[in-house]
């Protein structure tokens, strides 16, 4: 069994998973082929990893440990997001910089 790689982000990248919408058109409006429509500046995300050189916004630290914040849902610039393709693979990943917010449950 081969198993997919994993991609480890480094200089200040994020691996995220971008919570994209898909949109059904159920109205039998016929629209041109090239019609897009409106998408939000800004969509969220959840961490998969960080690298290590991250701010220490993205990073907890335990027992003098440095880890990331697992599962955080983040608000990210959609167009910074970056496609990475290896091996039939797609990763997303995002520069810390163009991070907006972590969302905090309560």
């Amino acid at each position: 069994m081969k198993v997919a790689p994993k991609l480890k982000p480094v200089n200040r990248h994020l691996l995220i998973v971008p919570h994209f919408k898909k949109e059904k058109d159920t109205s039998g409006v016929l629209l041109p082929e090239d019609y897009k429509p409106r998408e939000d500046k800004y969509i969220s995300a959840t961490i998969l990893d960080v690298a290590s050189d991250c701010s220490n916004g993205f990073l907890k630290y335990s027992m003098d440990t440095r880890r990331f914040q697992e599962n955080s849902t983040i608000i990210v610039d959609r167009a910074m997001i970056e496609t990475v393709n290896y091996r039939d693979k797609e990763y997303y990943i995002v520069l810390e910089n163009y991070v907006c917010g972590i969302i905090n449950e309560i």
